[in-house]
């Protein structure tokens, strides 16, 4: 489906309100010590801005994996993102998927203090991005 141009600012708006509200979620599991959570909403925080700027650009993304394609293809390949965070949002994807589906494992403290900053800074990224 083809958006217009007012369409395509308003979807991205509400994928950057999304990112923020689960950041905001993570944020606050943490507090609780819910890590499991938390590194579902890190993720999903992420997952909202790159689709925020993958809809901006128009391209499209069906699944995860294909939202990881598109991002590394047309911002971190391009040279528009840092290749480490291209690799970190791969990261996230993985650790996210464990800590959901993965009854033996069990998101530790250590691995989310990891994703905190990096998380916050590919956020931050998007958000330049988006302003071009």
């Amino acid at each position: 489906m083809k958006l217009t141009d007012e369409e395509r600012a308003i979807v991205v708006n509400l994928q950057m309100e999304k990112a923020h509200q689960f950041l905001e979620q993570a944020d606050e599991m943490c507090k609780q010590q819910y890590w499991d959570i938390a590194s579902n909403r890190y993720y999903y925080a992420c997952y909202h801005a790159v689709q925020a700027l993958l809809i901006k650009n128009e391209l499209v993304a069906h699944t995860h994996d294909g939202l990881l394609t598109q991002f590394g293809l047309h911002f971190v390949k391009a040279g528009k993102v840092d290749s480490r965070l291209g690799a970190f949002l791969s990261r996230m994807e993985q650790l996210r998927e464990k800590g959901d589906y993965n009854c033996y494992y069990s998101i530790t403290e250590e691995e989310i203090e990891t994703i905190i900053g990096p998380t916050k800074e590919l956020i931050q990224k998007v958000e330049e991005l988006l302003k071009e």
